[in-house]
């Protein structure tokens, strides 16, 4: 999105992502931390 090039540092960004995260329900939670866990062992 050009016209909001630049707002925002990467830090503020990862801070909205994190505060976003923060609202999701419990299972939906518990399903994203067992796919990053996934992902994870994946690449070693």
């Amino acid at each position: 999105m050009p016209p909001f090039e630049g707002q925002l540092t990467d830090r503020e960004i990862w801070a909205v992502l994190a505060f976003i995260k923060s609202k999701w329900p419990e299972p939906v939670l518990r399903r994203q931390t067992m796919i990053d866990r996934r992902t994870r062992e994946a690449g070693r």
